[in-house]
């Protein structure tokens, strides 16, 4: 459409989309009845049904002196949005179930077969599902209202007939159960995708007896303890580099208490004038923190403390840095040397440089052939350092030492290197470890053989074949008679390759599963996120769009793509959708 050829419509932005539609086409000399309406977004046309007409102009974020059309090719609409990206309105406290929905709405498998099933006779659920994912993924809506599969959901379930703050989780398993009920057979779609099974050993330790259960599941619900403790990398002077948990408590609000609480648990020796914390990313150091800072504005998995070597006042500190001799990237942290002020030569530094030589070798069975020293001065002008001939000259204005290794040498660095997180209560893999790990029943289980309580090992495993799609809930929510609490605490979790293996056990009884989903290697798809508390909070979600590959933010009718990867991993992920690595689904219906 030519946007110069256009009439002025004036209208107040309290007005409803359906006013403005009226309007619209009264002044066009058409119907309007269903029709919709089209805005111009930046560099294309957004399509707006009559099923948001009730919102208001300044709900759907109209601007003032909006193109606005009553006709526009969907071919066009269709070529500007990569399918799916669709947001949905939220029709009073239903961010829960819109977060749902666009967690299921990105796993690509599951979607195809919603969209290759026949219409149900009595299947009100899933025929409404199926109309809203169709507008969902047509690619020609900016937002949808999902208010008739609702209208049906409260149907079969009244309890969310209030219209208030509901938890995501319930809502899903719900959600899935009821389009699992309205299909006349045991084996669907939710059970070919979702379902798995859990075996629970339990050894009585008076007589051996074993017993063993199978039991279905389609969620692993996994607890976690509260905010008790962060985890901060912590590069020491001598070139160590290791994760370090620090137990904190409700007091501790800024940053200059965990360091405090950082040296009293880790390093007594040290004072608080030789941790400088930093923003690390991707081993630069991208800010230096005020210690007055608020952890709250901090993101955990980006904050290490550097220790700074103790100098005097005839001594300032320079950079060293550690880097790939052919990719000129820094392979691990900096750390700060020391050296005079004034007439520096290679003897100041020669004792600090070579324990740092030798932490590398330490790593790596380096030789001496493997690393290029070089220094730097104000003006970053790069100049080699020679040991041997340049052992007493003088380094003028020296900012920065450089040590440089072969990239040989690098990839066995960062394999040898790479932080040990088997003790870090915010690892996923910790959590994973704690639900499967063995317990003792003491006193609770009834031996059929001893005929009495006794004491027992309780162990679970996944079965083999793991379902092919994996949700994962983090368990943040505490109801119970003393307090409703949720938990805060940030937990670490793979993009990709998240591996089950070490969990598993082949399950002899269940060999009709499809081949390919012995698979115990699972990428994330999807995560729904809560912000706020129990009593008034947010959901949102993060996806991954089966088409361009990239991670979007769907916050209730607005989405809108991730700057990185790393936005996606954040103290506020409540459930985790990840999908089977390489695996191509047959299904009959």
């Amino acid at each position: 459409m030519d946007r110069t050829d256009y009439m002025i419509l004036n209208i107040n932005s309290l007005s409803t989309l359906g006013k403005l539609r009226k309007q619209a086409y009264e002044k066009f000399n058409k119907l309007a009845k269903n029709q919709p309406i089209y805005r111009w977004n930046k560099d294309s046309w957004m399509q707006f049904e009559s099923e948001l007409d009730e919102k208001t102009l300044d709900d759907l974020d109209f601007e003032s002196s909006t193109f606005i059309s009553t006709d526009y090719d969907d071919k066009e609409i269709n070529s500007k949005h990569p399918s799916s990206l669709c947001g949905l309105v939220n029709l009073g406290s239903t961010c829960f179930m819109n977060s749902v929905f666009q967690c299921l709405n990105n796993i690509p498998e599951f979607i195809i077969k919603i969209l290759e099933l026949n219409d149900e006779i009595n299947a009100p659920i899933i025929s409404e599902y199926k109309k809203l994912v169709k507008k969902m993924w047509s690619g020609k809506y900016n937002a949808i209202n999902p208010s008739s599969l609702l209208d049906n959901i409260q149907d079969n379930l009244p309890h969310y007939s209030s219209y208030r703050q509901q938890d995501a989780q319930e809502f899903m398993n719900h959600f899935l159960h009821l389009i699992h009920a309205e299909f006349s057979i045991k084996t669907t779609l939710i059970t070919e995708l979702f379902y798995g099974q859990l075996q629970s050993t339990v050894k009585c330790l008076g007589c051996q007896q074993t017993e063993i259960t199978n039991e279905p599941f389609t969620f692993l619900p996994l607890s976690m303890m509260n905010s008790n403790q962060k985890s901060v990398l912590y590069v020491k002077t001598d070139g160590e580099q290791r994760l370090v948990s620090i137990k904190v408590n409700s007091s501790i609000f800024f940053l200059k208490d965990l360091i405090d609480c950082f040296i009293k648990q880790h390093e007594p020796t040290l004072t608080s004038e030789r941790i400088q914390a930093v923003q690390l990313v991707d081993n630069v150091i991208t800010d230096l923190y005020d210690t007055r800072q608020s952890l709250r504005n901090i993101r955990e998995e980006e904050l290490a403390f550097v220790e700074h070597p103790e100098k005097t006042d005839n001594e300032k500190y320079i950079k060293c840095q550690f880097v790939d001799h052919s990719t000129n990237e820094l392979f691990r942290p900096s750390i700060l040397l020391i050296c005079p002020n004034q007439n520096c030569s290679y003897l100041h530094l020669s004792e600090q440089i070579d324990q740092l030589l030798g932490h590398l070798c330490s790593m790596t069975n380096a030789p001496a052939s493997a690393f290029q020293l070089f220094w730097r001065d104000r003006q970053e002008k790069t100049f080699k350092l020679n040991v041997e001939t340049n052992r007493n000259e003088n380094l003028p204005y020296i900012s920065a030492i450089r040590i440089t290794m072969a990239t040989k040498w690098v990839d066995i660095y960062r394999k040898h290197c790479i932080i040990n997180h088997s003790t870090d209560n915010s690892m996923l893999a910790k959590l994973l470890a704690n639900f499967f790990r063995e317990d003792y029943l003491d006193g609770d289980y009834h031996c059929l053989k001893c005929s009495k309580r006794t004491v027992a090992q309780h162990k679970s495993y996944l079965c083999l074949p793991l379902p092919h799609v994996l949700i994962i809930q983090l368990k943040r929510f505490i109801y119970d008679t003393n307090s409703n609490e949720k938990i805060d605490t940030y937990i670490r979790f793979p993009l990709y390759e998240l591996d089950l293996n070490e969990y598993t056990v082949k399950d002899d009884n269940n060999n009709n599963k499809l081949e390919n989903s012995s698979s115990t290697k699972y990428d994330l798809i999807a995560v729904a996120n809560h912000t706020g508390s129990l009593l008034s909070g947010h959901y949102t979600t993060y996806a991954k769009n089966n088409e361009d590959k990239n991670w979007y933010l769907f916050d209730d009718q607005y989405v809108r793509k991730l700057n990185s990867d790393k936005d996606i991993v954040t103290k506020n992920a409540y459930i985790l959708v990840y999908v089977q690595k390489n695996l191509i689904i047959k299904y009959n219906k």
